[in-house]
């Protein structure tokens, strides 16, 4: 897919918080890209660029920060270093001058690779272990407006994906897709069969469980932090193996699957339109 393609020509590895090496390197190979740019002094363009190679724990640590670091490279690489590795910026972290491109005949200075993507329009691809529970997500103005699972791409909704702003909208109709809980009584606490739907923001259902996504990786990843009833956790998706099937989100995976086996573990990806 054409994203996956663009941010992997910047040989700048995703960050996933799991180790001071991985966040030093991360760092690093932000650099030698801004330096190759000639964009080593511009903080505010450094930190745009970086923000798409956030993953997991590090994408759910960047979105506490507030937006001053977020927006500022020389403020959100210390709070890197803090955070994963208890330490400052090193000499080798932070080079002092841009390294010397030569050629057999003159200096150059290489044009600047344009920044990554931030703002993309396609489907929602469903996958699944299981090839009954494999898709494209449809959220169709309808008596629910709730997320279905369609097998022919053709009925698949289009969707606008905002990844600085965290969105998803339909496109052309300026409505978000939201989590919300399938009926007023529903909460997300653990031990409970209880489960929600992605729908569209204006649809009556049960309490607001997320408003937010993530699109990350190489799979172009589409994921949400669900927040209600003072709890907070990562979204889950099942599948029935059923065409155009509402796609579930429950908020005890294992108690609903106890409940009701007919369902399969899915994962949604965002397929932009080339």
């Amino acid at each position: 897919m054409a994203s996956q393609t663009d941010i992997r020509e910047y040989d700048v590895p995703f960050f996933t918080g799991n180790s001071a090496e991985e966040a030093e390197d991360f760092i690093q190979a932000v650099n030698r890209r801004a330096y190759a740019a000639g964009k080593q002094k511009d903080n505010a363009w450094i930190a745009e660029f970086a923000y798409p190679f956030f993953s997991r724990k590090a994408l759910r640590w960047y979105d506490g920060l507030d937006e001053v670091t977020q927006n500022d490279w020389k403020l959100l690489r210390s709070a890197i270093l803090a955070e994963f590795t208890g330490g400052q910026p090193t000499p080798s972290t932070v080079p002092s001058a841009a390294p010397a491109v030569i050629s057999s005949s003159s200096r150059y200075t290489p044009a600047a690779p344009p920044p990554p993507r931030t703002k993309m329009v396609g489907r929602i691809r469903v996958d699944s272990e299981d090839p009954e529970g494999r898709g494209y997500l449809a959220v169709k103005e309808t008596e629910s407006s709730v997320g279905v699972v369609c097998r022919k791409i053709a009925e698949a909704s289009l969707f606008e994906v905002d990844i600085l702003g965290r969105t998803l909208r339909i496109k052309g109709e300026g409505e978000n897709l939201v989590i919300k809980a399938s009926a007023g009584n529903e909460s997300l606490r653990p031990g409970t069969g209880h489960s929600g739907y992605i729908a569209r923001s204006s649809t009556s259902l049960g309490k607001e469980w997320s408003n937010t996504w993530s699109v990350t990786g190489d799979g172009n990843a589409v994921t949400s932090s669900l927040q209600a009833d003072g709890r907070k956790c990562d979204a889950k998706f099942l599948v029935y193996r059923n065409d155009n099937a509402n796609l579930q989100i429950p908020a005890d995976i294992d108690r609903f699957l106890a409940l009701y086996d007919s369902y399969t573990v899915g994962t949604l990806h965002f397929e932009p339109m080339s």
